[in-house]
């Protein structure tokens, strides 16, 4: 070989080399980024959807209890779990004070920044039991059980996730329209991740708390909802090894929010159609770094459509049905469905 050839050899074997470690380097960072404690964005529009949805069904229903607990006192039904129905007061006479609900909540989440192009659903399943004390008091526990699975699309990799999350949560009524309702709640999600072979499982210490304001009035058979409510989300990351030896630190992740919420509902017997509007502001929540170069959205600000119908019977089971669609967040979608079922004891 002279001596050409062996200079042009050398210079192939570097080049070579270089695409080499550039490739596992762009590896390496997709890996990374794929992590929720890397991620702030990422974790946000996936995994806090889980804790925002439980404090929401949670904190509107209590705030419909408590309002119609004395709204509604000639009535002894209680309506809709999602804060859009009324209650009838344990007080009044044949009234029960008891009551057990369950629901089911999915929403189907898409995070199209580019970098970390994201789509999935979480699947929360809730049950609580409460009493309606002699002033129209409401107190109850709730537990929430949630499922993720998301597929990271921009490293052909999975997120999915498994928890608990307890809720104790208490209604007061302060007059005839007015009602005030807290949730305060604890919880744990696993979290495994996968990227381009690459495993990794941490878990999810999560807090979630809200605070509403309700107002409910009644015109003829017309049913006019107002709601403000304050909802907080902190999710602690653990930290934790990659399968291919890389150490994830911790990280938290905190996203708070202030809802307003209208409704207008119909009450045609046995069926209450209805339609709403929320509008949502992120007070609190992370932004997403920039990934490649490219800067992610981070908007703050969402408009939720709202359409549904109650059911109630001539005893003392009632629920409802609805959908919901957030729009407004350029790179975030959140589409849900809620259905749920009450009974009075």
């Amino acid at each position: 070989m002279n001596s050409k050839n062996f200079r042009n050899a050398i210079r192939a074997i570097v080049l070579v080399s270089s695409f080499g470690f550039c490739g596992v380097a762009a590896a390496s960072t997709t890996v990374s980024d794929g992590q929720p404690s890397n991620s702030p964005g990422l974790a946000a529009g996936l995994l806090s959807t889980t804790g925002l949805n439980t404090a929401g069904i949670i904190g509107s229903a209590v705030g419909s209890f408590a309002a119609g607990g004395v709204s509604f006192a000639g009535d002894v039904r209680r309506f809709a779990l999602p804060g859009q129905g009324y209650t009838g007061a344990a007080a009044a006479a044949g009234g029960k004070p008891w009551n057990a609900w369950v629901a089911y909540s999915r929403s189907n989440v898409d995070y199209t920044f580019a970098p970390l192009r994201s789509s999935g659903n979480v699947n929360v399943y809730l049950g609580g039991v409460d009493y309606t004390f002699a002033n129209n008091v409401v107190f109850g526990v709730a537990v929430a059980r949630d499922r993720t699975d998301v597929d990271l699309q921009f490293s052909s990799g999975k997120l999915t996730g498994s928890g608990t999350t307890v809720a104790p949560y208490i209604g007061v009524p302060l007059s005839k329209q007015w009602a005030l309702d807290a949730t305060l709640g604890i919880g744990r999600t696993d979290v495994d991740t996968v990227n381009l072979g690459v495993t990794g499982s941490t878990t999810d210490d999560r807090t979630i708390g809200s605070l509403g304001l309700s107002y409910r009035e009644s015109i003829d058979k017309w049913q006019l909802t107002g709601r403000g409510a304050y909802l907080t989300v902190h999710d602690k990351l653990g930290a934790y090894t990659l399968s291919n030896g890389t150490l994830v630190p911790d990280g938290t992740v905190n996203v708070s929010q202030f809802r307003l919420y209208g409704q207008v509902a119909y009450d045609a017997g046995y069926l209450v159609p209805y339609v709403g509007l929320s509008y949502i502001n992120d007070v609190r929540r992370p932004d997403q770094a920039p990934v490649g170069g490219l800067s992610a959205a981070n908007d703050n600000d969402a408009w939720t459509p709202v359409i549904g119908v109650r059911f109630k019977t001539d005893g003392s089971v009632y629920g409802s049905v609805q959908y919901s669609s957030e729009r407004n967040r350029s790179e975030v979608k959140n589409d849900q469905f809620l259905f749920n079922i009450g009974i009075r004891f």
